[in-house]
């Protein structure tokens, strides 16, 4: 199927979204009908809060994956590497993938008294798990005679990491990236409903909500939606496209 074809049936997808949406607002007392919420979107979209809120959340989300994707990779290469390692890294890795979201939230936020390092570092610890698991796969898929040629010839640990281990290890990152990233956006809202934060796309949606403005609880998850269906198909899945054009 052709980009295009792809484009047009997302569309239609969405299409297809408002006659459910209109009827759910016609059955229910707290869904705001489709024409309500849109026509309060240009004024939304054109507050200067709404994208310091929105710029806050971003931060916290790309830090911690970040944060997320190095802890991963450090993890996984130490896997591949040691099987005595990787035993003992496992039950942890193991041991951060059952741990439910809210319950890592909770006890980040306790931890770091609401501070940013505790929004960050539950989302790095949420998704430190899904990276290194992908990784290690990738790690262990690797040609060894490849790495031991690379040994032979004295390539130094950067050389070895950008030329033998990537190739193998991207296709795995980016599989791993997706699931990551998706959780991301997800514990960050937990995070700061649950830290009680000040500021950030939770923080004005659980304001709306406890308030009952329907309206702008619609306009923060339509927004929520928009930044993740942007960041997952225009910019993930586009950076992966670039990387494998070769193929």
């Amino acid at each position: 199927m052709s980009g295009l074809a792809r484009t047009a049936w997302a569309a239609l997808a969405l299409v297809l979204l408002i006659p459910a949406w209109h009827l759910a607002a016609a059955s229910t007392t707290f869904i705001e009908s489709p024409s309500v919420v849109i026509r309060a979107l240009p004024h939304f979209l054109g507050s200067a809060d709404t994208w310091s809120n929105i710029g806050i959340t971003l931060a916290r989300v790309l830090a911690g994956l970040a944060l997320g994707i190095v802890a991963g990779f450090i993890a996984a290469l130490v896997m591949s590497r040691s099987p005595f390692m990787g035993e003992v890294l496992g039950y942890y890795v193991t041991a951060a993938l059952r741990t439910p979201s809210a319950i890592a939230a909770i006890l980040a936020l306790a931890i770091f008294k609401g501070s940013e390092a505790g929004y960050v570092l539950v989302v790095a610890f949420i998704t430190f798990p899904y990276m290194a698991v992908g990784m290690r796969d990738g790690l262990n898929s690797a040609d060894r005679e490849l790495d031991q040629m690379a040994a032979i010839y004295h390539l130094n640990l950067a050389n070895r990491i950008l030329h033998v281990w990537v190739p193998f290890v991207t296709p795995y990152i980016f599989s791993a990236l997706r699931n990551a990233h998706a959780l991301a956006w997800k514990v960050i809202v937990v995070a700061e409903i649950f830290g009680a934060a000040r500021m950030g796309f939770g923080a004005r949606f659980e304001h709306a909500w406890e308030y009952m403005l329907m309206t702008e609880v619609h306009l923060w998850l339509l927004v929520f939606m928009a930044i993740v269906l942007v960041a997952e198909y225009g910019l993930i899945r586009n950076i992966e496209k670039y990387t494998f054009r070769w193929r």
